[in-house]
């Protein structure tokens, strides 16, 4: 096993035992031949995360805004890469994910840190 696969089981143990549970929610965009209208599928995963508040910088005010939460999920955790326009149920609320980022030192991601906004 090698140094960054400790580390990913690291960062899988510590947000378990330190993290809400969470659900991301995966939606697809599709159109149904039928009915010729754009239709909307999701699949659900059970997550467990470490949610903070998002501050915003002097730069980066129009990136960041008032409210935004930075969530950290285990990589190993999630067996789909996360992608903007998903949701996650965070607080008994949908939070929209605006920005995904991956912690990822080097081959091998860690954790995703995704930027939800209500």
């Amino acid at each position: 096993m090698g140094f960054y696969d400790r580390m990913a089981q690291s960062a899988l143990r510590l947000i378990a035992e330190k993290g809400a549970s969470l659900t991301y929610r995966r939606l697809v965009q599709g159109f149904d031949p039928l009915t010729g209208a754009t239709v909307t599928a999701s699949t659900d995963y059970a997550v467990t995360g470490v949610v903070q508040e998002a501050s915003p910088g002097p730069l980066d005010n129009s990136l960041i805004r008032r409210g935004d939460r930075i969530v950290l999920v285990a990589a190993s955790a999630l067996p789909v890469v996360p992608e903007a326009g998903s949701v996650l149920l965070l607080e008994g609320c949908e939070w929209s994910i605006v920005h995904v980022g991956a912690i990822k030192p080097g081959d091998t991601a860690i954790a995703w840190r995704l930027q939800v906004r209500r």
